[in-house]
């Protein structure tokens, strides 16, 4: 009755036309509740499984996916009202044009941003299932970082794309004369490009990280930043060298900051004077000595008489020390020597230098020499007969 009393009023041709309109503003009110029903229950949903789950990935994947959905919602909305409308065809194709436009804008804007809330799931995931990987907070950060910011890259493009073959364009085209163009660039770019591949080829193998001594070649510093395209250290006196990453890529790295110990190896060279019994008595006590301090590793202990040299009697020690730290390991030293002087003074023996003798043969006439000149200086105190006398130990320790 309603109908036909606007037929009445209208006509028929205007009874039609505002019985579209009515169904299209409803369907737009019927948008606008469900936009405003998928909020809420988004906000309930996520509440509830916060209680269940230990994580926040679900809270995360939510809030990503929420307003492109709504976004969604309201272009299928609006497009379901052009279609109750029946618009002519120019305004119908450019409105669907547009409403298409913006269906693909709301897909790949929540590709855009599930990528950090699913690449920060993704190493989570890695660090339970992958246990004898791990990476360091920092690294993850970093390469987390990254990964985003490629992903997105390769949306946008994408996106891009497919908004320009749905208004008509050859994409084909425009991408080979893109290519032509980016083949130029590259070329021209090439050492920037190696630099950049370096950089990333460093995060992902990670041989050094900002903080850490390294050497390579005839450079040595402390790594300060990692960049796109070089990497800085501090020398020794505080100049600042840029490497780019690409030499760094291909060279020989000595990390010094990854030592889990250092080797000290060291030849006491003992006087000519000295017994038998007094090296191996000394190289024992040495010995003992080494086993019993408290930073050194005592199962790598060396210590044996090796070699008559030209004026000393040399005395091999090795051992690896606990200590990884540059100064602790001076001071481990500092303290091993110290303990050595002393017992080569309880034993009477003394440290050799080099020394050479010279004999002078006088004329056949003239009357020999009584004392034969010499540059050796005598030892300073020659040792007790005890020590002197003392049985050779058993030296079968090593």
């Amino acid at each position: 009755m309603l109908y036909d009393a606007l037929i009445n009023l209208l006509g028929e041709d205007g009874a039609d036309i505002l019985a579209r309109v009515l169904v299209a503003v409803l369907i737009l009110i019927l948008t606008a509740l469900v936009r405003r029903l998928v909020g809420v229950l988004a906000r309930y949903g996520t509440h509830r499984l916060t209680r269940w789950t230990q994580s926040d990935w679900d809270d995360r994947i939510a809030e990503a996916l929420v307003p492109p959905i709504r976004l969604l919602i309201l272009v299928v909305g609006v497009e379901i009202a052009a279609l109750a409308l029946n618009l002519p065809n120019p305004f119908a194709y450019w409105l669907r044009t547009v409403l298409n436009t913006l269906v693909a804008y709301s897909i790949f804007w929540a590709l855009y941003r599930l990528t950090e809330p699913v690449i920060a799931i993704a190493w989570a995931l890695s660090r339970r299932t992958v246990s004898d990987v791990a990476l360091s907070q920092a690294l993850e950060e970093k390469l987390s970082r990254v990964l985003v910011q490629i992903v997105r890259a390769l949306i946008i493009v994408l996106g891009f794309a497919v908004v320009l073959e749905s208004w008509g364009y050859d994409v084909a085209g425009l991408v080979t004369g893109l290519g032509i163009g980016g083949l130029a660039v590259a070329l021209a770019a090439q050492d920037t490009l190696a630099n950049l591949f370096g950089y990333f080829v460093i995060l992902a193998d990670e041989p050094f990280r900002v903080g850490e001594y390294i050497v390579f070649g005839d450079v040595s510093g402390t790594v300060e930043h990692i960049g796109f395209r070089s990497t800085r250290l501090r020398a020794v006196d505080q100049s600042l060298i840029a490497v780019p990453n690409s030499t760094l890529m291909n060279a020989t790295i000595i990390n010094w900051s990854r030592l889990t110990k250092r080797r000290l190896k060291m030849t006491l060279g003992l006087e000519y004077t000295s017994s038998p019994q007094q090296i191996l008595a000394v190289v024992q006590t040495i010995r003992e000595m080494l086993r019993a301090h408290e930073q050194v590793q005592a199962d790598s202990v060396i210590v044996q008489f090796v070699e008559f040299n030209e004026s000393s009697l040399d005395v091999l020690i090795v051992c690896y020390m606990k200590v990884t730290a540059w100064a602790d390991f001076q001071a481990a030293k500092q303290d091993i020597n110290l303990r050595i002087m002393r017992i080569l003074a309880e034993h009477g023996v003394g440290m050799a230098f080099p020394t050479r003798t010279v004999f002078l043969e006088h004329a056949q006439h003239a009357e020999p020499p009584s004392v034969a000149a010499s540059e050796e200086l005598p030892p300073e105190e020659p040792p007790s007969a005890a020590v002197r006398d003392r049985p050779v130990p058993d030296d079968a320790e090593n």
